[in-house]
């Protein structure tokens, strides 16, 4: 099987970023692992907005450049400096500040996430496990962290009446069964009780196209 993690890319959630394809620059705010074994993260738009709320995109990390400490996600024509930015941290802070230089038009520049303890890969995706609400069998096809969260979760496949549905779940929810899938790297062999044909078609892209992750 392949080696599934989070962080495999070097980027950190709260990163602030520029999509390679558009040009258009956010923050990292979910990393999603795949049962293809790549990771693809989700950019915060913050200057994009879409039937009036904040765009989100999904992007594999190889479409993404990290920006430096001094340019701006609103303005790449402007040069970040000290004075005209504002991040901020931990408690020593206060709605005034805060709102003084929103008022000021300072950018604000997130807190990156260290990801400090947060849980493991309990589950691997490409397993196939018992959702213990459901009652039923299904495939772990991908496992997702949003910012500052401590919890995992699981994205889970199964067929009913031949059509693909998917599902979310935490660890806790799920009973690891036998392992029904084996992606091999170097030949086109593919296992799978319940997802023998669908697995030709996993793409990076697409896998999150339905569900809560559009």
């Amino acid at each position: 099987m392949k080696n599934y993690e989070f962080g495999a890319s070097g980027l950190k959630l709260g990163e602030r970023v520029e999509v390679l394809m558009t040009g258009q620059r956010g923050v990292l705010i979910a990393e999603i692992v795949h049962i293809s074994g790549c990771n693809t993260y989700l950019v915060l738009l913050p200057g994009v907005t879409k039937y009036g709320r904040k765009k989100v995109v999904n992007r594999d990390h190889l479409l993404l450049r990290k920006l430096e400490p001094e340019e701006s996600v609103f303005d790449k024509t402007k040069e970040l400096t000290d004075e005209n930015t504002f991040s901020p941290k931990g408690i020593d802070v206060n709605a005034e500040w805060i709102f003084a230089a929103v008022e000021d038009e300072k950018e604000y520049i997130p807190e990156i996430d260290d990801a400090v303890g947060i849980e493991e890969i309990a589950i691997r995706p490409g397993m196939e496990v018992w959702n213990k609400v459901y009652g039923m069998p299904m495939i772990v096809s991908h496992v997702y962290r949003t910012i500052f969260s401590k919890e995992l979760v699981y994205g889970l496949m199964y067929t009913q009446d031949d059509t693909e549905e998917s599902v979310y779940s935490h660890a806790y929810g799920l009973v690891p069964m036998e392992q029904k899938i084996d992606l091999r790297l170097d030949s086109e062999e593919k296992k799978g009780a319940l997802f023998e044909e669908s697995l030709d078609n996993i793409d990076c892209e697409n896998i999150l196209a339905r569900g809560m992750l559009t």
